[in-house]
């Protein structure tokens, strides 16, 4: 590695450019707000550490000498790189005061997230976001996401996590398809299920769900299969069968009334919730810093309403 070479002192620059502008020691002195003497020290300094002369000292006023005139247009060039960089600086810094970007999966996004976000809109119109999603919800991760949704044990070391809330699965289907189930036979073979295309050995998949609670099903219906939640929520709201429901992607459609549970057992995962991560990079971001105060006002008012819409034990 090769060692930078040391440069003089940095306020000798500046007075030598008081001196090169004003081209008098006496004018470069009250311009500085200094002593005539110490602007003359400073500039013997300044050439005893260059090794030449860097003004005329016959002429009045005084004139730079070639070496002056090479030194005085590299400090110009090098303090003007400096200035921009500042300013760029400072324009980075207000941008990430206004931009926010947040990744999640595409079922998050499109079933809760979308249908929330715009009163953060509303309350911080200044600030520009950007959704990235994708394909699954364990982990999804964006390289300069501000931001990350992620399902799972929150145990995750690459920034604050903070719990959203716990999720549950409740098969669901459209109003129409459950009021054809009535009354709702455990068995369920010949009924369509709709697969979304995960380990079929998890909990989180229909045989999975099958082996956890019990239930019979000796024969397959017209199954469906999709590989995100997205297209699987669709054919359900189509009344083309029942699909595992988690509470962030079919939750509204419930409470709405496009959705309904089909009468089949609950599961509460025990090591599984909705949490956000905020990475280092974004810990400081004025952006981030609201966001995060929406979403947690937002999710005690939800939490608030569900208690209150819950009937006494």
């Amino acid at each position: 590695m090769t060692l930078p070479r040391q440069l003089p002192p940095l306020r000798l620059f500046s007075v030598f450019r008081a001196i090169a502008g004003h081209r008098t020691l006496r004018a470069a002195a009250r311009a500085l707000n200094v002593s005539q003497p110490a602007v003359s020290k400073s500039l013997r300094e300044l050439e005893h550490w260059v090794g030449i002369p860097l003004f005329d000292r016959t002429r009045r006023p005084l004139a730079l000498t070639p070496g002056g005139e090479m030194l005085l247009t590299a400090i110009e060039t090098s303090f003007n790189l400096l200035a921009d960089t500042l300013d760029d600086i400072t324009r980075l810094h207000v941008e990430r005061g206004r931009t926010l970007r947040i990744s999640c999966s595409i079922g998050f996004a499109t079933y809760w997230l979308m249908q929330r976000l715009s009163t953060f809109s509303a309350a911080w119109p200044d600030i520009a976001v950007s959704v990235m999603t994708t394909a699954h919800d364990a982990a999804p991760d964006a390289p300069h996401a501000d931001v990350m949704f992620r399902y799972g044990h929150g145990r995750w070391t690459d920034g604050e996590v903070i719990t959203l809330f716990p999720e549950q699965i409740d098969p669901v289907a459209s109003p129409g398809f459950v009021d054809r189930l009535r009354p709702l036979a455990t068995d369920l073979s010949d009924i369509a299920l709709i697969h979304v295309d995960v380990d079929d050995a998890s909990w989180r998949s229909w045989n999975g769900y099958l082996q956890q609670t019990g239930l019979p099903r000796g024969r397959n219906g017209a199954d469906l299969r999709f590989n995100n939640y997205v297209q699987a929520t669709q054919a359900a709201l189509n009344g083309q069968g029942i699909m595992l429901g988690w509470r962030s992607i079919t939750g509204d459609l419930v409470a709405e009334g496009r959705l309904h549970v089909a009468g089949l057992p609950s599961i509460t995962p025990e090591d599984g919730a909705y949490h956000i991560v905020i990475p280092a990079r974004s810990a400081d971001s004025p952006a981030t810093s609201h966001f995060v105060s929406w979403l947690r006002h937002l999710i005690a008012q939800e939490k608030e309403r569900a208690d209150q819409r819950s009937p006494p034990p």
